[in-house]
């Protein structure tokens, strides 16, 4: 049948037409509209047709069903839900309401009910009728479960295409909790930077490499570099960056991945300490000073989550100016005009000074804690132990550190204990370690202990993480670490096993 209605219209109106019948010129060839002496194609420009059936459940129990067709198109077109009569008549047209990104679709929703509502001529009113709102409801939540297969099936082929390619930086089956979740965050982002940026697609392979590769090192270091790179590196533009930064603040896993990165970065640098300070060449050659306390300085939190670093090798008097400073004391600067000094007169040199506040009710008190180091090859002996009690009895004479509200904590810390050191460590009633308690003038403590029991300590902390994520740390992954700091902190034998690591690796990459 052919049928000439001289329409005339504005630029644009081809595509509505198009859209209005798109179903029945893709379904049926004899079926041709031409519009300004042009035919109108639909089937060129379809790239899937998806015809499924829903159901809605009506108040008191009734059931009503409808057909939605989904049309998937090659081209950008304004996504629009269009609710049909039979015979897939549209009478009406509205947005979807659904996110579908990198998606472009019409959708027919035709019912038997729209009919009914037809012949009374109350069709206008359907956004407004309950059982049509209830039949929209159900394609909209079709519509949604059908984009949300189509997206994973997206992805799995994008990243299929990817290793095919030899471009995906993640080989074989993940190792670990932690790897999984990082792999999904990669496939996140990567999946969205492939949609997000045209130029992406169209890198030739070999640069489509090396920014999915600085993907993974980003995921693997956190937000802050990801974001980094998706600037600078990768060249985003401001607007798709914000939008996948708000994919990724609702994506969970990325607060996983975080959170796992700090437990595995810390079992991490527990095993590289144990290097360190255990073993037997690394520990003779390891310096006090310019090394171990450099090191432990980046790592605080070792000695507690709780504690801040206040003073870094300064002398009792830096660590009073702190003290009444972090009490918001006026006087701190004035009060500090006389040094402090120990019993015979010397002005002592703290390795670390950490503080906290303690967990009240009117949260007012704070603890401190003064960390004297030793290097593995000195161990704890009378002297170390008569040196850190000087230290405290500095302190508790001094006029100047007196508040009720703040405790004190001095330890000394090395391999081993001397006979007469553990034995003064292992005192009646006190628990191990304790050499020294006073209640007043100043509530303080003096400790005694191994790096084992540092350690041990805060491997403790980290158990429950460690099970969950199912993480040992060996000590390739602690040399890894330790390649991250600065070489002359580090003892020539564990330089020359983080250089044979290098080595391994880059045979391997090779």
């Amino acid at each position: 049948m052919v049928r000439d209605f001289q329409i005339r219209a504005t630029d644009g109106f081809a595509d509505q037409v198009r859209d209005v019948f798109a179903l029945q010129l893709y379904e049926d060839p004899n079926f041709t509209i031409i519009y300004d002496g042009v035919a109108i194609d639909a089937r060129d420009a379809i790239k899937d047709v998806t015809s499924c059936e829903i159901e809605a459940t009506l108040e008191g129990g009734r059931q009503l069903r409808a057909t939605l067709d989904i049309i998937e198109w090659k081209k950008k077109v304004d996504r629009t839900l269009m609710l049909c009569v039979p015979g897939r008549f549209s009478f009406h047209s509205m947005a979807p309401g659904i996110h579908a990104r990198g998606f472009e679709f019409t959708s027919y929703l035709t019912a038997e009910y729209f009919q009914e509502l037809a012949d009374q001529n109350t069709e206008g009113l359907v956004e407004l009728d309950p059982t049509s709102t209830a039949l929209i409801e159900a394609a909209k939540t079709k519509l949604r479960e059908h984009f949300r297969g189509r997206e994973s099936e997206r992805s799995r082929n994008k990243i299929e295409e990817w290793k095919q390619a030899k471009i995906y930086p993640y080989i074989g089956v993940a190792h670990d909790a932690i790897e999984i979740n990082e792999r999904q965050i990669f496939d996140v982002v990567a999946l969205n930077l492939a949609d997000y940026s045209a130029d992406f697609e169209k890198a030739p392979i070999k640069q489509q490499e090396l920014v999915l590769q600085l993907v993974k090192a980003a995921v693997e270091s956190g937000a802050d570099v990801l974001a980094s790179i998706l600037e600078k590196v990768i060249g985003l533009p401001k607007t798709k960056q914000e939008e996948l930064a708000d994919l990724l603040r609702k994506t969970p896993l990325t607060a996983v991945i975080s959170a796992a990165k700090a437990v595995t970065d810390r079992l991490e640098f527990l095993r590289a300490l144990q290097i360190l300070v255990f073993e037997p060449t690394s520990k003779r050659q390891l310096l006090e000073r310019s090394q171990l306390h450099r090191i432990m300085a980046r790592e605080t939190w070792i000695f507690g989550e709780q504690f801040n670093l206040m003073n870094d090798d300064e002398d009792l008097t830096a660590v009073l100016r702190s003290h009444l400073q972090l009490l918001g004391d006026d006087r701190a600067e004035m009060a500090v005009s006389d040094p402090v000094v120990d019993a015979n007169g010397k002005a002592a040199i703290v390795d670390l000074m950490l503080s906290c506040r303690m967990p009240t009710p009117r949260d007012d008190e704070r603890r401190h804690l003064v960390v004297e180091l030793k290097r593995p090859n000195q161990p704890i002996n009378e002297d170390v132990i008569s040196q850190v009690k000087k230290y405290a009895k500095a302190v508790a004479l001094d006029d100047r550190f007196k508040r009720s509200d703040v405790e004190w904590d001095f330890v000394a810390i090395s391999n081993r204990f001397t006979t007469d050191a553990e034995l003064e460590a292992r005192q009646s009633g006190k628990p191990r370690g304790l050499v020294l308690e006073l209640a007043d003038p100043i509530k303080m403590r003096v400790w005694a202990k191994t790096w084992g029991e540092i350690i041990q300590e805060a491997e403790g902390r980290l158990t429950f993480y460690k099970r969950r994520l199912e993480y040992q740390a060996n000590d390739k992954e602690a040399l890894r670490y330790l390649r991250t700091i600065n070489p002359d902190y580090l003892s020539d034998e564990v330089k020359k096993r983080i250089l044979a690591l290098d080595v391994e690796e880059n045979e391997h990459d090779g």
